[in-house]
């Protein structure tokens, strides 16, 4: 049985097995509510609308999560403004708008001159590279989540 726990002898691959078990609750819980509330497609394409801010951010020098988060508040803003003022519904707001993004993006990345950072590590992560303030912020992630959930049902 020593087989089991050996690995989480390696403080990474113990703090690496605390993040999988805190995104997996927070995940789950706003999985479910945005499954629920109909908006899996919104989840997608916020997901996909967010590489042209995390490629200019890059490729800026600036922080990556504040040009996630400047791209997915242009994508949110634009989908609001095409299902208001137009006769189109939401979801073909959306679509436009993930397509649209996602070409922005990848134009970005395609036409810099040498793109030395590689944002397939931002968008998808290392979880052997977690840090213990990332479990802090992980953790009150999950909680937060949890207790909008909770709330809000």
């Amino acid at each position: 049985m020593e087989f089991l726990f050996a690995p989480f002898e390696v403080s990474f691959v113990l703090r690496a097995l605390i993040a999988g078990v805190l995104a997996a609750v927070l995940c789950g819980c706003i999985g479910t509510w945005v499954v629920l509330r109909g908006l899996a497609f919104f989840g997608d394409a916020m997901s996909h609308g967010m590489l042209p801010g995390v490629a200019i951010a890059a490729l800026l020098g600036g922080h990556l999560m504040i040009g996630a988060a400047a791209s997915a508040l242009v994508m949110a803003a634009g989908i609001t403004w095409v299902s208001r003022e137009s006769k189109l519904s939401q979801d073909v707001g959306i679509g436009l708008l993930f397509v649209g993004m996602l070409a922005v993006g990848v134009v970005i990345v395609s036409h810099s001159q040498s793109f030395a950072v590689d944002l397939t590590g931002f968008l998808f992560g290392d979880v052997l590279g977690v840090r213990g303030h990332d479990l802090i912020v992980l953790a009150v992630a999950a909680c937060l989540g949890v207790l909008a959930c909770t709330l809000l049902h």
